[in-house]
């Protein structure tokens, strides 16, 4: 399952967000897309899943243009996991996650069987959500709502996901531990995870494939020494760093603001 992506142009309004974006993502690849805020980096998530409409340019999916697939189709292939669902829905965690069952599934004969009520329970307990079913959603905390989201897009089995901004707001601990989870849904169930964040020491810590977007266009994309590099930082984040190796991955630790 390949993404190509071809002069890709974005507007919203009159105002140009993305611009000239060429991109080509292989199954299997763990992907993330750094920038400040307003790079670009939710468009392009949104664009690729078929939620906001080019201006100019394609996105294909298996040499077929994402447009032309239904949006039912296109739901069993890829998820678009925004992190920013309301707790304040009047549902438990298990009627969440029943709910990734709707794309596969005629919507007028959905039924209940062992066989899915049983995958539930095996993806809750790898994701170590199995306390947390009977829970409302106003109940669990924030790092156990991104963990709840992350099965849901398990459970409809795409084979692209799309995570944008995971760790926002998180604490420093669940920020490691949704990194670690994604990381491990991308190994070991062969998922293609193309992941958005702002924070330079993830990139570091874990990125495979970076794709550095500025003012809407891709600046740099590569390996972890291709596109963490301090002046190239400074310039598109407007901060200096300090440059550290851990476990002999580059990490860049911002110290000041221009």
């Amino acid at each position: 399952m390949m993404i190509k992506i071809e002069d890709l142009e974005v507007w919203y309004d009159s105002i140009p967000v993305l611009r000239d974006v060429r991109l080509e993502i292989n199954r299997g690849d763990f992907i993330l897309i750094i920038g400040p805020n307003g790079s670009g980096k939710t468009t392009l998530l949104k664009t690729i899943a078929n939620l906001v409409k080019p201006k100019k340019g394609a996105v294909y999916i298996d040499g077929k243009e994402s447009n032309r697939y239904s949006p039912r189709s296109l739901s069993k292939i890829l998820s678009y996991i925004d992190p920013h669902l309301s707790r304040e829905m009047p549902t438990t965690v298990l009627e969440l996650l029943m709910t990734a069952r709707y794309p596969r599934e005629d919507l007028f004969k959905i039924k209940v069987d062992k066989e899915f009520i049983n995958k539930i329970n095996e993806i809750a307990k790898t994701l170590r959500i199995e306390d947390l079913l009977e829970r409302r959603l106003d109940q669990v905390s924030s790092g156990e709502l991104q963990r709840i989201i992350i099965a849901r897009a398990l459970l409809q089995d795409p084979e692209i996901f799309l995570v944008d901004e995971p760790t926002a707001f998180l604490d420093l601990k669940y920020r490691f531990e949704i990194m670690d989870l994604l990381k491990k849904i991308n190994r070991e169930y062969m998922k293609t995870m193309i992941v958005t964040t702002h924070d330079l020491i993830l990139a570091g810590l874990y990125g495979e494939k970076i794709i550095l977007l500025y003012k809407g266009m891709i600046r740099a994309a590569g390996d972890v020494e291709k596109v963490l590099k301090k002046d190239l930082v400074k310039e598109v984040y407007e901060i200096d760093v300090e440059e550290i190796y851990v476990n002999n991955r580059k990490i860049l630790i911002p110290i000041n603001m221009k």
